[in-house]
């Protein structure tokens, strides 16, 4: 080959090298930039789910709560028609046995 060929060869593969070594270079950059997007998308996201679950444990908390006080309330209701009822049956009976003496 002469020597302008060999020249204008190392002139294209130069250019390209360098080309392609500025092309790799815009795509390093948007790598990091795609990356730093990501954490801040990525901490978002578990402070979402941080205040997500906190919400749901909260609800839970109330809930149980508010189940407990209903179930207390039936009880205690249970309770005062157990004790009106047997109040009313040992009445029953102490007036049967009134009878039975006289």
């Amino acid at each position: 080959m002469d020597q302008e060929l060999v020249q204008y060869l190392d002139g294209r593969f130069n250019g390209l090298v360098s080309e392609l070594d500025r092309r790799f270079g815009e795509v390093n950059e948007r790598i990091e930039e795609v990356k730093r997007h990501s954490g801040v998308l990525i901490e978002d996201l578990r402070y979402q789910v941080r205040l997500v679950a906190e919400s749901v444990t909260m609800h839970i908390q109330v809930q149980h709560v508010q189940e407990r006080e209903y179930f207390d309330r039936k009880f205690d209701e249970t309770q005062a028609l157990f004790r009106t009822t047997y109040n009313d049956l040992h009445q029953r009976v102490e007036n049967l046995e009134r009878k039975d003496q006289n």
